[in-house]
């Protein structure tokens, strides 16, 4: 049973990365720091994997785990500009996590990604599938910073377009 218990704990952590990643970007606002506290957060992961509930969902385990990480990363922070109360990080903390809904959302996202102006649908399954920021550019003769912009907005347009379909409140 453990072994068994092991692959399931690794594949829903491998499956989730990204969406855990995302999490931390959305707490601490900087990749650098977020790559950081993945990296912690992943550790700790596998350090108490014994102690998941296979029953319960994964995501909101786990960012339990990242939210810690990040609020000691706050307290050792002392030269940050903007200093989030404890109670304001949590609340930020519980409106950010993830909701195991992936079922709904990965049709809609799929449905949304074939929305996007073909730009920006390209854009994105390049970056997603692994170019650098830089080499889309070469590819495509724009500056990396119309790269950069072309991604933020496709995102925007594919986080609002999911929402939609959800019907989650904005």
């Amino acid at each position: 049973m453990d072994h068994e218990k092991h692959q399931q704990f690794a594949e829903r952590l491998v499956h989730n990365q990204h969406r855990v990643f995302a999490y931390l970007v959305s707490l601490v606002g900087n990749r650098s720091d977020a790559e950081e506290l993945f990296q912690q957060t992943s550790l700790t992961l596998w350090q108490t994997w014994d102690r998941y509930d296979l029953d319960q969902a994964f995501m909101p385990w786990a960012c339990g785990i990242a939210r810690n990480h990040v609020q000691n990363y706050r307290r050792k922070q002392k030269r940050s500009r903007v200093r989030l109360d404890p109670d304001v990080l949590e609340l930020l903390a519980s409106e950010s996590v993830p909701q195991d809904r992936e079922g709904d959302r990965l049709p809609a996202l799929r449905e949304c990604l074939g929305a996007l102006p073909e730009r920006s649908r390209n854009a994105i399954e390049s970056y997603y599938g692994g170019r650098s920021v830089t080499r889309i550019a070469d590819e495509t003769s724009s500056t990396v910073n119309a790269v950069y912009k072309l991604l933020h907005r496709a995102r925007e347009l594919l986080h609002d377009c999911v929402r939609n379909k959800l019907g989650e409140a904005t």
